[in-house]
């Protein structure tokens, strides 16, 4: 469904890498969980496969594929963007247009890709809502953003998604800032609906016991390089190779087995600038280090980039 070929994306007059030497692919159908620190290239990624990078950031090399047909124009990002791929946003309340009414936003979006007349998109919006499970849609098109909740607009932001019937819908952290009981409601409605349209989904997390959950994989990424792919049964069985795969999930608290302190992965994410182009990004936080890792960049191969993995850890 969906393929990516050796993607940097740069700063601009800068050698600082955003992404370096992504590939990935996601098949028809699947879950597909993209985890990683803030600031480990997750939404800039999605970005770029829409389209929506813009000045200072700059796509050096690579390639997109959508159904084997490269995305190379304007064009061609034209044809796919909220029609063939749509994208659920961080901040859902902040996406909304706050002087527009929600029917106002999800009938332009509807007539839009329709090509329908009013009366035929208020329906279509109308039964979005329903989908969605709003309450009361016929009023709910007379709210604005600031008249709803969070989670009432991560809805709203769903079904404007929907409106163009997607085959792969990329969720961007769909539940930053709700709270747990309505991050359980969204993710469980995402899920309902991926069944009932059969859609293919990006979900985008920094929450890895979350996409252990409800993903097929799982790709891991730390400052714009991919560390490992992982399966959701390897993840959940502890067969992790990468270290930095095993940091995170040791970052989550187990209320089972409560620890004295909350584990961290000790310092910073770094700009991926050429001082690592022949060193491992990861090396400076990694208690697995060798001399290799600090004088030659590994490669991704068998899912997984690192000169020292883990064979087994859990």
């Amino acid at each position: 469904m969906l393929k990516i070929e050796n993607l940097n994306v740069q700063l601009e007059k800068t050698d600082i890498h955003i992404l370096r030497d992504i590939n990935l692919q996601v098949n028809k159908g699947e879950l597909f969980g993209i985890a990683g620190e803030s600031g480990s290239g997750k939404s800039v990624l999605a970005k770029t496969i829409l389209g929506l990078i813009k000045y200072p950031l700059i796509k050096k090399s690579g390639k997109i594929f959508f159904k084997d047909k490269e995305l190379k124009s304007d064009k061609d990002f034209n044809e796919i963007r909220g029609k063939k791929i749509s994208m659920i946003f961080q901040n859902p309340t902040a996406s909304l247009n706050p002087v527009l009414t929600i029917g106002e936003q999800l009938i332009e979006t509807i007539k839009l890709h329709k090509k329908c007349d009013e009366k035929t998109a208020r329906k279509i919006a109308i039964n979005l809502l329903r989908k969605v499970e709003i309450d009361f849609p016929e009023e709910r098109l007379k709210s604005y953003p600031f008249n709803l909740s969070g989670g009432m607009n991560q809805r709203v932001m769903i079904a404007l998604s929907l409106a163009s019937d997607p085959e792969v819908l990329i969720a961007d952290e769909p539940t930053t800032a709700l709270d747990v009981t309505t991050q359980t409601k969204i993710i469980n409605l995402l899920l309902k609906l991926k069944e009932e349209k059969g859609l293919t989904i990006i979900f985008i997390s920094h929450d890895l016991s979350l996409l252990e959950m409800i993903t097929d994989k799982i790709l891991i990424m730390y400052a714009g390089e991919t560390m490992e792919l992982i399966t959701k049964s390897d993840l959940q069985d502890g067969k992790i190779k990468h270290p930095y795969t095993y940091a995170l999930k040791k970052s989550v608290p187990d209320i089972e087995h409560k620890e004295e302190y909350l584990y961290s992965i000790p310092g910073t994410i770094e700009q991926n600038s050429k001082s690592y182009d022949n060193a491992c990004i990861f090396y400076k936080r990694c208690d697995r280090k060798r001399e290799i890792c600090t004088k030659q960049k590994p490669q991704f191969k068998n899912n997984l980039k690192c000169f020292n993995p883990l064979i087994s850890y859990c």
